[in-house]
């Protein structure tokens, strides 16, 4: 007689929270000087996650083409590039733009920016926590790359540049300006992160404490 399992199978595998495994996703990487487009291997399923969790000084794209801006018709194919992450300003991965797992989700609101890194101009939506306001939303982030969605990307030098792409990360220490156009729900700031009595307990004006 066969003994029975103690532990049967349930519809949740038992790395439902561990990391996804590796695959290869088509990059687009902007320095000032230099595009390289390949693939980067990578558990992460967001563009900025694939940079912001690089663990070494440097991205490997591989089957890579690299361009000069200065001279886009002269390219050159290599089995790898590395590419420094200081100098990285943008990367684009459009396959790389899917939701995250709904248990990994953090809520967040997204806010209308421009964001200028020479010789780009990238105009989308940052995305910051409830309760926040924008400027601490963006500036306050730990992460080196700052995720946008629904990116248009221009060039004044090089217009050839211009693009669109759903997602995109880029490197807010090398931005000279990021500019807040619009804030979607300005006014639904407390109401999004507090409960009405926590609301209303905290808006009650104290009343003086009884002298001893």
């Amino acid at each position: 007689m066969r003994a029975m399992n103690p532990f049967p199978p349930s519809g949740i595998g038992s790395d439902a929270f561990g990391p996804s495994p590796p695959r290869a996703v088509p990059v687009d990487v902007y320095t000032a000087s230099y595009r390289v487009s390949g693939q980067t291997t990578t558990r992460f399923g967001r563009v900025a996650d694939i940079v912001n969790q690089v663990t070494s000084s440097h991205l490997v794209v591989e089957h890579a083409t690299v361009s000069e801006h200065a001279d886009p018709t002269a390219t050159i194919g290599a089995l790898q590039v590395l590419v420094t992450l200081d100098e990285i300003l943008i990367v684009v991965a459009e396959e790389a733009a899917a939701e995250a797992r709904p248990e990994m989700r953090i809520p967040k609101r997204p806010v209308r920016a421009q964001v200028a890194l020479p010789p780009f101009r990238l105009t989308g939506a940052v995305h910051v926590s409830p309760g926040s306001r924008p400027i601490d939303g963006i500036l306050n982030s730990t992460d080196r790359f700052l995720a946008m969605t629904e990116v248009t990307v221009a060039s004044g030098a090089h217009p050839e540049l211009g693009r669109t792409a759903p997602a995109a990360a880029i490197q807010r220490r090398l931005a000279h300006l990021i500019l807040v156009l619009d804030d979607e729900r300005p006014d639904e700031l407390l109401a999004d992160v507090l409960d009405q009595a926590t609301a209303e307990r905290w808006l009650k004006p104290r009343e003086p404490s009884p002298e001893r």
